[in-house]
């Protein structure tokens, strides 16, 4: 076909060119929609592998070691039928605990690397049991305190244990402590270590005591607080009568507010300001 040029022409007047534009965009969303690439989405579930999910199978894992040996060296054994028929205790384990067998069979070789950073860390150890190692006895046995915290293993040493019959009493009385500390016995001194240091064996009890008194000693409060440490210091001690009064009728808290000062006003400052302003707006001293 031939075509007319100098019509053509026609089209790069202005209204030619409005006629061209109004066809480009009605054209455009269809090729747009075909032409635009899909975005793939990309969720990690590392973080839904939440600390009870790894809890609840590190201590069924602790009671069947040859289970647990097994998924540590083939994780994906856990997806294998003729494995699990052969382990109904593992099926058992998983039906009742739904959010670890999604977690598992969803990624196994993720679960079993967090399961097992999790144990190493010690993340099974609760803070009821360190509360009452520390509490129950250590802060009655400083030597026994020390001697586990240069070298923790000693708690499998048949020689020290020997030499400290009421470590071994307790550790009967306490089977789950005794079972932590025995399994990883530098994770569970370093984490009871922490916790003694950030006072966590002070209770709310002796934190509100120990802030009714500094309360009503403001130049005794303002001191301890530049130099917690002046709380051992006898001769602080000996010039403020009303101080060493409060200690000797609280023996717990003068244990403890001299065994760590530090973490003692620590507490006292975090009781005073959440719960200690409360106090004081209701008008109560």
């Amino acid at each position: 076909m031939r075509v007319n040029f100098s019509k053509s022409l026609n089209l790069f007047t202005p209204a030619g060119l409005l006629a061209l534009g109004l066809i480009w965009a009605g054209s455009a969303p269809a090729q747009s929609q075909n032409s635009s690439p899909s975005t793939p989405t990309t969720t990690s579930t590392e973080n839904d592998i939440n600390r009870r999910e790894l809890t609840n199978f590190d201590r069924w894992m602790d009671d069947h070691p040859q289970v647990y040996q097994q998924l540590r060296n083939n994780p994906s054994l856990i997806n294998d039928p003729n494995w699990l028929g052969q382990h109904p205790g593992v099926q058992k384990f998983l039906q009742n605990h739904p959010g670890v067998r999604e977690e598992i069979k969803e990624n196994p070789r993720r679960f079993i690397n967090r399961e097992e950073r999790f144990e190493r860390n010690g993340g099974d150890i609760s803070r009821a049991e360190l509360s009452r190692f520390d509490r129950g006895y250590l802060d009655e046995h400083p030597e026994v305190a020390r001697g586990l915290a240069k070298n923790p293993g000693l708690v499998d040493d048949p020689k020290f244990m020997a030499q400290h019959p009421g470590l071994q009493n307790f550790l009967q009385n306490h089977p789950e402590i005794k079972e932590d500390l025995k399994q990883h016995p530098d994770a569970f001194m370093d984490r009871e270590q922490r916790f003694e240091r950030k006072g966590g064996d002070i209770s709310r009890a002796e934190a509100a005591r120990g802030d009714r008194f500094l309360d009503s000693h403001s130049e005794i409060a303002e001191a301890l607080r530049r130099d917690p440490k002046l709380i051992d210091n006898k001769q602080f001690v000996q010039n403020h009568p009303e101080l060493r009064e409060y200690l000797k009728k609280h023996p717990e808290v003068r244990e403890d507010w001299k065994q760590n000062p530090n973490a003692f006003m620590k507490r006292q400052r975090q009781f005073e300001k959440h719960e200690g302003g409360a106090r004081h707006g209701k008008g109560r001293i």
